[in-house]
């Protein structure tokens, strides 16, 4: 199977991008004060963006662990996306 050169270069920008906007929706509900006002504060950026790269880790080590495997490797980019759900869970328990 040939591979796309850009695929192992641009997905994971784009599981970045979902765990930023994961994170970001779980801090704004948790802080109960429904502001961005973490963006601000210097410490907090820092905790912010830890949040984002350790909900990144999960999704990006399954699909490049996926990637690896020939019988998983077109499937790959979809399953990487279950990655998310611990992430989802939590946001779930915030919200309700």
């Amino acid at each position: 199977m040939d591979k796309n050169k850009y695929c192992c270069r641009i997905f994971p920008v784009i599981l970045l991008t979902i765990s930023f906007l994961t994170a970001l929706s779980i801090w704004y509900f948790e802080e109960g004060k429904h502001s961005f006002s973490f963006l601000t504060g210097k410490d907090e950026i820092f905790g912010f963006v830890g949040s984002v790269l350790f909900i990144a880790i999960i999704p990006i080590g399954i699909f490049y662990w996926l990637n690896d495997k020939e019988k998983y490797e077109s499937h790959a980019k979809v399953l990487s996306l279950l990655g998310f759900l611990p992430a989802f869970g939590v946001l779930a328990f915030i919200l309700f």
